[in-house]
């Protein structure tokens, strides 16, 4: 196992320069097709395409429908039932994938399984009759869809060499956006009923997914290079000692505060819409922002990755896309009018687009071992999610009792801009 502050090249001499080291485990040296590139894409939009359309969209209607008073309640108790699916099924899926030894390869398992569950679930919550069977069905499917994630995160170290991996993964960080927009759009402008709406994400998960397995050379894990499972050894493995490998908690950590910083400025727009923008339409108005952000986003992601490939530098690109999003911060703080909110939406769609263009392949090349790719990635998966439960929680109290928005994106500006600093801490990754 090599050591996180060897550099990439060195580990990929010992990783391939060893007779015994399993084809499954060895660094990728091929470069992927751009076909292949494509359906990678499009199989985490067709995932993302589901999450968050149902989300954002229709579990509210689905909840407001079956009980209009206690819909605002109801409805957190829902987001955070689904995130805290979310936040322990990524690892585990992810570990467990790393040790399969099926015939099939290590990922493709989970893909196939994960995309039946994941139909299955998205099915019966289209005709769920309460509210208590819709919340269930609803963490089954984050379950199976992060168990589909978990698996998808870790192709890109199977599968991408380095010197692709900033391009590759700056276009799969679009399907996220690109799956909001698009379910957006389908389910309030095209399919305009609740369970046409989850048949048809269900259907296009199946179709996308069969075609992403079918490609998928996954290569199989021989069933001796599998550690024998011991259940506290398994649980102990999702603690990365941060002193062993302190690249790999470096980029947790930094990741972690510009996500906490995005989801603390963004979790009540709205509000600060009506109260602080006195924009008549706020509803609108965060469409509005959403569709502006996804724009500059996507030209920053692709454009990005490109030029850290091409220059082979990593750090540089993160640093300057977290300054970028902590200035869209600052925006926020001084600038409280309409003119204002949409000047931050598209600086925030730079930033964060350059940013998922380029931190996704940094944190690829700072994984601790390559036989346990998924449970790592998995473990850098909750830099993510955690931020979606705590943004809000934190936002409330610094609004109502410590200053209102101008501390509120003040303070955001401040973690994004340590988020930037620490990155310098990363030692193996130039």
């Amino acid at each position: 196992m090599a050591h996180s502050s060897v550099t990439d090249n060195t580990r990929l001499v010992l990783d391939t320069s060893v007779n015994e080291v399993p084809e499954a485990l060895q660094v990728p040296t091929k470069a992927v097709s751009p076909g292949f590139q494509l359906l990678l894409s499009l199989a985490n939009t067709a995932i993302w395409l589901s999450i968050l359309p149902i989300g954002q969209i229709l579990l509210p209607m689905q909840i407001a429908a079956l009980n209009t008073a206690s819909r605002f309640s109801n409805l957190a108790i829902a987001t955070s039932v689904g995130v805290l699916a979310a936040l322990f099924t990524n690892p585990i899926a992810g570990a467990l994938s790393d040790r399969t030894t099926s015939r099939l390869g290590r990922r493709r398992p989970w893909l196939i399984v994960g995309t039946v569950f994941s139909a299955i679930a998205l099915a019966l919550m289209a005709n769920a009759s309460n509210f208590l069977t819709l919340v269930i069905w609803w963490a089954i499917f984050h379950v199976a869809a992060n168990a589909l994630l978990a698996a998808l995160s870790a192709v890109i170290p199977d599968q991408v060499p380095v010197r692709q991996r900033a391009t590759v993964s700056a276009f799969v960080s679009l399907s996220l956006p690109l799956g909001a927009v698009i379910g957006a759009l389908l389910v309030t402008k095209v399919l305009k009923a609740t369970v046409l709406s989850y048949y048809t994400f269900g259907i296009v998960l199946v179709i996308v997914m069969l075609i992403f397995v079918l490609v998928l050379r996954d290569k199989p894990l021989p069933k001796g290079a599998a550690p024998r499972f011991h259940l506290g050894t398994f649980l102990a493995a999702f603690w990365v000692n941060p002193v062993k490998y302190p690249d790999f908690g470096w980029a947790w950590l930094t990741r972690f505060l510009v996500y906490l910083s995005y989801f603390i400025a963004l979790g009540y727009l709205l509000y600060f819409l009506q109260d602080a923008v006195h924009y008549q339409k706020a509803a609108q108005g965060v469409t509005t922002f959403q569709i502006i952000l996804t724009g500059t986003l996507l030209i920053a992601s692709v454009l990005s990755g490109m030029l850290s490939d091409k220059f082979g530098r990593r750090k540089v690109f993160v640093m300057g896309a977290s300054l970028v999003i902590a200035l869209s911060f600052l925006i926020l703080a001084f600038w409280q009018t309409w003119t204002g909110v949409q000047l931050a939406a598209a600086v925030l769609g730079i930033g964060f687009g350059a940013y998922l263009g380029v931190d996704i392949a940094l944190i690829t090349q700072v994984l601790p071992s390559a036989n346990a790719r998924g449970k790592d990635l998995g473990v850098i998966n909750i830099a993510n999610s955690a931020p979606q439960v705590l943004g809000p929680a934190l936002s409330a109290p610094i609004v109502v009792h410590l200053g209102g928005y101008p501390v509120l994106y003040l303070l955001t500006a401040l973690v994004t801009l340590a988020g930037s600093v620490l990155v310098r801490q990363i030692r193996s990754v130039p």
